[in-house]
């Protein structure tokens, strides 16, 4: 079973229901199948391929589905367990594949370094806001960078990047590597806030080295350089996320 990229979704609910349980489902509501759910707050849960986050400041519940494949298509609904009739916000998952895209790039480069990232993305996304998410733990995007105009660099902390629309093609640079930084995504954000990672983002960080000779020479120095491999595979892209809140 060909296993793709991820998908962040992010629903809305009514003011007042921040202390109640919320809950994940897919399927028509009146046969919804829970997928993930939780009375925890302010925190990460997690079951399987799926996490639920629950803000309660923000009164919005985020919902993230990692290994997306082409199945995963169909209806959901974010949802809020109360006394009597369950709230709840539909979602319509189309994933489809494209050939545009690679699903996986592995680069290296030394410790202190910098390395270059180069991913692209489906013409169905060009007008999108395009982001590049570092990965922590079972987070796909523990921390985000972002460009949301088309050739003009965006520089925030280490990262540097860069949307080429015309090109399709989003282009930056971490400098600083340190063991941290071994994995992120390359993605885009719709105008409902909803995140598709299309390019997993492998970096292999080696320690400097120094080559030394004896004393009667003079000294000198290498130090390794950044290369990368990446491995052409089709990568899956949300094209449809559509809201409706309702009350069953």
């Amino acid at each position: 079973m060909r296993r793709e990229g991820g998908v962040t979704i992010t629903c809305r609910y009514d003011e007042g229901y921040s202390a109640y349980i919320k809950y994940f489902c897919r399927g028509q509501w009146s046969e919804c199948t829970d997928l993930i759910k939780t009375d925890i707050k302010d925190n990460w849960a997690h079951s399987g391929r799926f996490s639920l986050y629950d803000n309660t400041r923000s009164e919005v519940l985020t919902v993230t589905i990692r290994d997306l494949r082409e199945e995963d298509s169909g209806l959901y609904y974010c949802a809020t367990e109360i006394v009597g009739k369950d709230l709840y916000t539909e979602v319509k998952l189309e994933v489809i594949t494209d050939d545009c895209c690679v699903k996986s790039i592995s680069l290296s480069a030394a410790a202190g370094g910098s390395v270059n990232i180069s991913c692209k993305y489906p013409q169905s996304h060009r007008s999108d806001v395009k982001f590049l998410c570092w990965r922590s733990g079972a987070d796909l995007c523990g921390e985000e960078t972002s460009v949301k105009e088309s050739r003009r660099w965006r520089s925030e902390g280490k990262i540097q990047l860069y949307d080429d629309r015309e090109e399709q093609l989003l282009t930056g640079s971490i400098s600083r590597v340190t063991e941290q930084d071994s994995e992120y995504w390359c993605g885009v954000q719709s105008d409902q806030g909803h995140k598709s990672f299309i390019t997993r983002v492998r970096i292999t960080v080696t320690e400097t080295k120094y080559h030394t000779t004896p004393s009667s020479l003079a000294p000198s120095s290498s130090s390794s350089s950044s290369s990368s491999s990446s491995s052409s595979s089709s990568s899956s892209s949300v094209e449809s996320l559509h809201q409706r809140m309702c009350i069953k």
